[in-house]
Protein backbone atom coordinates (compact mmCIF):
# COMPACT_ATOMS: atom_id res chain seq x y z
CA UNK A 1 0.00 0.00 0.00
CA UNK A 2 0.83 3.20 -0.75
CA UNK A 3 1.28 5.91 1.74
CA UNK A 4 -1.26 8.60 2.08
CA UNK A 5 -0.95 12.00 1.75
CA UNK A 6 0.23 13.72 4.96
CA UNK A 7 -1.77 16.91 4.24
CA UNK A 8 -5.06 15.73 3.64
CA UNK A 9 -7.34 15.82 6.45
CA UNK A 10 -9.77 13.70 8.45
CA UNK A 11 -12.69 13.26 8.56
CA UNK A 12 -14.58 12.71 12.39
CA UNK A 13 -18.19 12.12 12.01
CA UNK A 14 -19.30 12.34 15.73
CA UNK A 15 -17.59 14.26 18.24
CA UNK A 16 -18.82 12.64 21.80
CA UNK A 17 -16.30 11.52 24.82
CA UNK A 18 -14.41 8.95 22.57
CA UNK A 19 -14.49 11.47 19.09
CA UNK A 20 -13.09 14.25 21.20
CA UNK A 21 -10.35 12.16 22.57
CA UNK A 22 -9.54 10.88 18.91
CA UNK A 23 -9.57 14.52 17.39
CA UNK A 24 -7.47 15.54 20.41
CA UNK A 25 -4.60 12.58 19.73
CA UNK A 26 -5.31 12.89 16.06
CA UNK A 27 -4.14 16.60 16.17
CA UNK A 28 -1.28 15.83 18.04
CA UNK A 29 0.14 13.38 15.70
CA UNK A 30 -0.01 16.54 12.75
CA UNK A 31 -3.23 15.39 11.09
CA UNK A 32 -5.93 17.72 10.61
CA UNK A 33 -8.87 17.25 11.30
CA UNK A 34 -12.28 17.94 10.20
CA UNK A 35 -15.39 17.69 12.95
CA UNK A 36 -18.98 17.03 11.61
CA UNK A 37 -21.77 17.28 14.59
CA UNK A 38 -25.01 18.48 15.34
CA UNK A 39 -24.02 20.79 17.89
CA UNK A 40 -21.35 23.51 17.94
CA UNK A 41 -18.67 22.38 20.42
CA UNK A 42 -15.27 21.11 19.36
CA UNK A 43 -12.11 20.53 20.85
CA UNK A 44 -9.39 22.80 20.82
CA UNK A 45 -8.10 23.05 16.82
CA UNK A 46 -10.75 21.12 14.98
CA UNK A 47 -12.84 22.80 11.79
CA UNK A 48 -16.37 22.59 12.48
CA UNK A 49 -18.76 21.08 10.02
CA UNK A 50 -22.20 21.27 11.46
CA UNK A 51 -24.11 18.56 10.06
CA UNK A 52 -26.65 16.03 10.90
CA UNK A 53 -24.83 12.93 9.39
CA UNK A 54 -28.06 11.19 8.52
CA UNK A 55 -28.99 13.83 6.28
CA UNK A 56 -26.89 14.19 2.79
CA UNK A 57 -24.01 15.50 3.03
CA UNK A 58 -22.68 19.13 1.99
CA UNK A 59 -19.08 19.38 -0.32
CA UNK A 60 -16.34 19.41 2.20
CA UNK A 61 -13.53 21.94 0.45
CA UNK A 62 -10.26 20.06 0.91
CA UNK A 63 -8.69 16.60 0.54
CA UNK A 64 -9.82 13.71 3.16
CA UNK A 65 -7.74 10.92 3.75
CA UNK A 66 -9.88 9.17 5.85
CA UNK A 67 -13.37 8.98 7.09
CA UNK A 68 -14.46 8.07 10.87
CA UNK A 69 -17.58 7.52 11.81
CA UNK A 70 -17.99 7.74 15.38
CA UNK A 71 -21.37 7.98 15.88
CA UNK A 72 -23.33 7.78 19.69
CA UNK A 73 -27.24 6.85 19.39
CA UNK A 74 -29.73 9.63 21.35
CA UNK A 75 -30.64 6.60 22.75
CA UNK A 76 -30.47 2.59 23.41
CA UNK A 77 -33.76 2.14 21.20
CA UNK A 78 -33.68 0.53 17.98
CA UNK A 79 -34.79 3.54 16.15
CA UNK A 80 -32.14 5.49 17.62
CA UNK A 81 -29.43 2.80 16.30
CA UNK A 82 -31.17 3.09 12.75
CA UNK A 83 -30.39 6.65 12.94
CA UNK A 84 -27.52 6.87 13.80
CA UNK A 85 -26.04 3.79 12.16
CA UNK A 86 -27.80 2.54 8.90
CA UNK A 87 -29.34 6.14 7.85
CA UNK A 88 -25.74 7.81 8.51
CA UNK A 89 -23.90 4.66 6.62
CA UNK A 90 -26.26 5.54 3.55
CA UNK A 91 -25.52 9.23 3.11
CA UNK A 92 -21.61 8.46 3.74
CA UNK A 93 -21.39 5.95 0.93
CA UNK A 94 -22.99 8.46 -1.10
CA UNK A 95 -20.71 11.52 -0.05
CA UNK A 96 -17.70 8.85 -0.81
CA UNK A 97 -18.62 7.99 -4.44
CA UNK A 98 -18.80 11.77 -4.68
CA UNK A 99 -15.10 12.17 -4.47
CA UNK A 100 -12.49 12.33 -6.69
CA UNK A 101 -9.89 10.49 -4.13
CA UNK A 102 -12.13 9.00 -2.07
CA UNK A 103 -11.02 8.17 1.64
CA UNK A 104 -10.76 5.43 3.67
CA UNK A 105 -13.83 4.43 6.19
CA UNK A 106 -13.27 3.94 9.02
CA UNK A 107 -16.45 2.59 11.35
CA UNK A 108 -16.69 2.76 14.89
CA UNK A 109 -18.76 -0.54 16.11
CA UNK A 110 -19.23 -2.67 18.93
CA UNK A 111 -18.19 -6.46 20.71
CA UNK A 112 -21.85 -6.01 20.77
CA UNK A 113 -21.94 -8.27 17.32
CA UNK A 114 -20.44 -11.00 19.07
CA UNK A 115 -23.32 -12.69 21.06
CA UNK A 116 -21.38 -15.71 22.57
CA UNK A 117 -22.14 -16.69 25.77
CA UNK A 118 -20.48 -19.82 27.12
CA UNK A 119 -16.96 -18.30 28.30
CA UNK A 120 -15.22 -18.79 24.83
CA UNK A 121 -12.45 -16.52 23.22
CA UNK A 122 -13.68 -14.43 20.53
CA UNK A 123 -11.15 -12.84 17.75
CA UNK A 124 -12.57 -10.94 14.35
CA UNK A 125 -12.74 -14.37 12.71
CA UNK A 126 -15.50 -15.52 14.97
CA UNK A 127 -19.48 -15.41 14.15
CA UNK A 128 -20.97 -12.43 14.97
CA UNK A 129 -24.23 -13.37 16.62
CA UNK A 130 -26.17 -10.50 18.16
CA UNK A 131 -28.68 -10.99 20.91
CA UNK A 132 -30.25 -7.94 20.37
CA UNK A 133 -31.73 -5.44 17.87
CA UNK A 134 -29.24 -2.86 18.42
CA UNK A 135 -26.95 -5.62 17.61
CA UNK A 136 -28.19 -6.64 14.46
CA UNK A 137 -28.16 -3.11 13.41
CA UNK A 138 -24.77 -2.89 13.94
CA UNK A 139 -23.67 -6.04 12.18
CA UNK A 140 -26.18 -4.51 9.50
CA UNK A 141 -24.21 -1.35 9.40
CA UNK A 142 -20.97 -3.08 9.31
CA UNK A 143 -21.67 -5.47 6.42
CA UNK A 144 -23.35 -2.20 4.54
CA UNK A 145 -20.03 -0.88 4.85
CA UNK A 146 -17.92 -4.46 4.04
CA UNK A 147 -19.62 -5.15 0.64
CA UNK A 148 -19.86 -1.84 -0.74
CA UNK A 149 -16.75 -0.77 -2.67
CA UNK A 150 -14.80 1.63 -0.08
CA UNK A 151 -11.63 0.69 1.68
CA UNK A 152 -12.93 0.03 5.62
CA UNK A 153 -12.20 -0.98 8.48
CA UNK A 154 -14.29 -1.73 11.61
CA UNK A 155 -13.31 -0.94 14.85
CA UNK A 156 -14.89 -2.97 17.68
CA UNK A 157 -14.36 -1.53 21.28
CA UNK A 158 -15.71 -3.40 24.01
CA UNK A 159 -17.27 -1.28 27.64
CA UNK A 160 -15.37 1.70 27.88
CA UNK A 161 -14.42 3.05 31.03
CA UNK A 162 -12.60 5.94 32.40
CA UNK A 163 -12.80 9.71 33.40
CA UNK A 164 -16.89 10.17 34.15
CA UNK A 165 -17.60 6.45 33.42
CA UNK A 166 -17.90 5.03 37.13
CA UNK A 167 -20.85 3.11 36.73
CA UNK A 168 -18.81 -0.06 38.35
CA UNK A 169 -16.96 2.16 40.65
CA UNK A 170 -20.85 2.71 41.98
CA UNK A 171 -22.05 -0.60 41.92
CA UNK A 172 -19.13 -1.72 44.18
CA UNK A 173 -19.57 0.98 46.37
CA UNK A 174 -23.04 0.12 47.03
CA UNK A 175 -22.66 -3.87 47.43
CA UNK A 176 -21.77 -4.81 50.99
CA UNK A 177 -17.99 -5.58 51.47
CA UNK A 178 -19.27 -9.22 53.25
CA UNK A 179 -22.23 -9.56 50.10
CA UNK A 180 -22.15 -13.11 48.99
CA UNK A 181 -21.09 -12.87 45.21
CA UNK A 182 -24.17 -13.79 42.42
CA UNK A 183 -23.77 -17.75 40.90
CA UNK A 184 -24.51 -15.79 37.59
CA UNK A 185 -21.12 -14.29 37.09
CA UNK A 186 -19.78 -13.76 33.62
CA UNK A 187 -16.66 -12.91 32.02
CA UNK A 188 -16.43 -8.92 30.76
CA UNK A 189 -14.24 -6.85 28.60
CA UNK A 190 -13.53 -3.43 28.53
CA UNK A 191 -10.71 -0.66 27.57
CA UNK A 192 -10.11 2.07 28.92
CA UNK A 193 -11.50 5.26 26.71
CA UNK A 194 -7.97 7.00 27.01
CA UNK A 195 -6.39 3.69 25.38
CA UNK A 196 -9.92 2.96 22.68
CA UNK A 197 -8.91 6.70 21.11
CA UNK A 198 -5.24 5.52 21.37
CA UNK A 199 -5.69 2.38 19.58
CA UNK A 200 -7.69 4.41 16.48
CA UNK A 201 -5.34 6.92 16.05
CA UNK A 202 -2.22 4.09 16.21
CA UNK A 203 -4.11 2.46 13.67
CA UNK A 204 -4.84 5.64 11.62
CA UNK A 205 -1.28 6.49 11.80
CA UNK A 206 -0.25 2.83 10.60
CA UNK A 207 -2.43 3.02 7.31
CA UNK A 208 -1.21 6.46 6.62
CA UNK A 209 2.61 5.14 6.73
CA UNK A 210 1.37 2.48 4.16
CA UNK A 211 0.72 -0.20 6.32
CA UNK A 212 -1.95 -2.53 5.66
CA UNK A 213 -4.66 -3.32 7.64
CA UNK A 214 -7.17 -5.82 8.43
CA UNK A 215 -10.55 -5.29 7.66
CA UNK A 216 -11.74 -4.95 11.52
CA UNK A 217 -9.94 -5.19 15.17
CA UNK A 218 -11.03 -5.60 18.14
CA UNK A 219 -10.28 -2.74 20.88
CA UNK A 220 -10.42 -4.87 24.04
CA UNK A 221 -7.54 -4.67 26.90
CA UNK A 222 -5.27 -8.00 27.50
CA UNK A 223 -7.76 -9.05 30.25
CA UNK A 224 -10.87 -10.08 30.10
CA UNK A 225 -12.03 -10.80 33.84
CA UNK A 226 -15.51 -11.94 35.89
CA UNK A 227 -17.48 -9.66 36.93
CA UNK A 228 -17.79 -10.26 40.19
CA UNK A 229 -13.47 -10.61 40.14
CA UNK A 230 -13.63 -6.74 39.05
CA UNK A 231 -15.74 -6.05 41.47
CA UNK A 232 -14.37 -7.20 44.43
CA UNK A 233 -10.83 -5.49 43.62
CA UNK A 234 -12.29 -1.99 43.25
CA UNK A 235 -13.91 -3.02 47.07
CA UNK A 236 -11.12 -3.89 48.09
CA UNK A 237 -8.96 -0.43 46.84
CA UNK A 238 -11.44 1.54 48.47
CA UNK A 239 -11.93 -0.20 51.65
CA UNK A 240 -7.87 0.05 51.32
CA UNK A 241 -8.12 -4.03 52.06
CA UNK A 242 -5.93 -5.43 49.21
CA UNK A 243 -6.22 -8.86 48.96
CA UNK A 244 -5.20 -12.03 46.38
CA UNK A 245 -7.55 -12.75 43.80
CA UNK A 246 -9.50 -16.19 44.18
CA UNK A 247 -8.81 -18.72 41.61
CA UNK A 248 -11.85 -18.73 38.73
CA UNK A 249 -12.74 -22.79 39.64
CA UNK A 250 -16.53 -22.86 37.77
CA UNK A 251 -17.04 -22.48 34.56
CA UNK A 252 -18.26 -19.02 33.75
CA UNK A 253 -20.61 -17.12 30.98
CA UNK A 254 -20.54 -14.05 28.65
CA UNK A 255 -17.12 -14.32 26.31
CA UNK A 256 -13.40 -13.41 26.23
CA UNK A 257 -12.57 -11.01 23.78
CA UNK A 258 -9.70 -11.31 22.22
CA UNK A 259 -7.07 -8.03 21.33
CA UNK A 260 -4.36 -10.04 19.86
CA UNK A 261 -4.90 -8.45 16.79
CA UNK A 262 -4.59 -5.57 17.81
CA UNK A 263 -1.51 -6.14 19.84
CA UNK A 264 0.07 -7.83 16.49
CA UNK A 265 -0.09 -4.25 14.22
CA UNK A 266 2.26 -2.94 17.51
CA UNK A 267 0.14 -0.80 19.96
CA UNK A 268 0.93 -0.93 23.68
CA UNK A 269 -2.18 -0.27 26.14
CA UNK A 270 -1.30 2.09 28.94
CA UNK A 271 -4.19 0.43 30.69
CA UNK A 272 -3.74 -3.03 29.98
CA UNK A 273 -6.07 -4.79 32.54
CA UNK A 274 -9.06 -3.53 35.06
CA UNK A 275 -6.25 -3.05 37.63
CA UNK A 276 -4.22 -0.78 36.32
CA UNK A 277 -7.45 1.26 34.57
CA UNK A 278 -9.38 1.68 38.03
CA UNK A 279 -6.58 1.92 40.43
CA UNK A 280 -5.74 5.35 37.90
CA UNK A 281 -9.36 6.30 38.09
CA UNK A 282 -9.52 5.97 42.16
CA UNK A 283 -6.21 7.59 42.76
CA UNK A 284 -7.66 10.42 40.76
CA UNK A 285 -10.77 10.85 42.04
Amino acid sequence: MTKTNSQAALLLVGLGDLGGRIASLAQQADIKVIGMRRGTQTPAGVQLLQHDASTPWPAVAEPIADLLLCLSPDNRSPAAYQQAYCQVAEQALHWWQQQATPPHIWLISSTSVYGQQQGEWVDEQSPRQPLTDTARLLVQTEQRYLQSSAPVTILRPSGLYGPGRTYLLRQAQATAPDAKPPADDHYTNRIHITDAARAVVHLLQLRRRGATLADSYNLSDTQPAPLQQVLSFIRQQLLAQPQAEAPITTALGGKRISSARLAASGFVWQYPDYRSGYLSMLNNN
